[in-house]
């Protein structure tokens, strides 16, 4: 039986692989939303596209009838955030309420909202699991924890399924180099070693991150949207990597990949190692894991074909 999902959010960074790996899932009929009038993207040409402003209650008509699921994916940057956290909030907070109260009265069955680890404090250390207090220190995650309370609100009162992602960092190539997130660290030094034929770290790289492919995180969300309500429970789920690894061990990755890849040797520099001793990080997903999905966590797959993209746009 076929199942038709609103992805708002579609067109970014992270939205646009997440609406590659649904165009090609065969039950799904995918319906796209830009706060712009824009026709359908290459990497889903049979989506139906739609003109929806978050924050505009009068586009909110241009949603189709009969929606299944509703993804949000739709908030306001980190960097955005922290300089206007006012618009943070209406975009991030009232506009994902609003959203939610119009799912709940065109009774769409399923609400995946992506909010981010970064609820759990700053910086993320130690052992985090969906039962860790959250502590949020900036705007980004305070308006995210926000819009979380209104969709787990909907889910105890059963108005309908409302499942949150804690997400963990994730990477890969984005669908448009256009809308690729370059102030990231694996964005970052992956377009160094296409470009610079080196890798410069700003820190020692000793500090540890959960990191997750774009390819996992797309995978989780067809398993989310599928999986039975008995086994929703609460409706949180942090969704990350089997293993956190250091910044430094991805630059490492990067740099073997790169090599592999172009045949030519790839510097790697970093400051030397402070005297700070940093905590480890373990990232709990084993509630993700025990609703029964497995990250196949292939970091150098996804790093390489990251590396490829950049060199053809840079035609390097």
């Amino acid at each position: 039986m076929s199942t038709t999902v609103l992805l708002v959010g579609g067109f970014g960074n992270l939205g646009g692989r997440i609406a590659a790996h649904l165009h090609e899932t065969a039950d799904v009929n995918l319906v796209l939303s830009s706060r712009f009038n824009r026709s359908a993207p290459d990497w889903a040409p049979n989506a139906q596209v739609i003109q929806l402003d978050l924050t505009d209650p009068q586009t909110y008509s241009n949603i189709p009838k009969r929606i299944d699921s509703i993804i949000q994916l739709a908030a306001v940057g980190d960097v955005e955030s922290l300089n206007n956290p006012d618009l943070a909030h209406h975009v991030t907070t009232d506009g994902t309420i609003m959203l939610l109260q119009e799912a709940v009265r065109q009774n769409v069955s399923r609400f995946i909202y992506f909010s981010t680890a970064h609820v759990y404090g700053a910086p993320l250390v130690g052992h985090l699991s969906e039962s860790t207090p959250t502590n949020p220190t900036h705007p980004y995650a305070t308006t995210h924890l926000a819009a979380e309370a209104a969709v787990e609100l909907a889910h105890q009162r059963n108005e309908l399924i409302g499942i949150r992602i804690r997400l963990s960092n994730g990477f890969g190539r984005p669908m448009d180099y256009d809308s690729g997130d370059w102030r990231t660290l694996t964005s970052d030094l992956c377009r160094q070693a296409v470009i610079d034929r080196a890798l410069s770290m700003q820190t020692d790289g000793l500090q540890q991150r959960n990191f997750m492919t774009k390819t996992d995180i797309s995978r989780a969300v067809s398993h989310l949207l599928s999986l039975p309500a008995a086994d929703v429970d609460n409706g949180l789920f942090n969704v990350g990597g089997m293993q956190s690894r250091s910044l430094l061990d991805m630059a490492h990755v990067i740099q073997a990949e790169a090599r592999s890849l172009f045949g030519h040797e790839i510097l790697l520099s970093a400051p030397e190692p402070a005297a700070t001793e940093y905590s480890e990080l373990d990232f709990d997903i084993n509630k993700l894991v025990r609703s029964g999905f497995t990250p196949e966590d292939n970091i150098a797959d996804e790093i390489q074909q990251f590396l490829k993209m950049i060199a053809q746009h840079h035609n390097a």
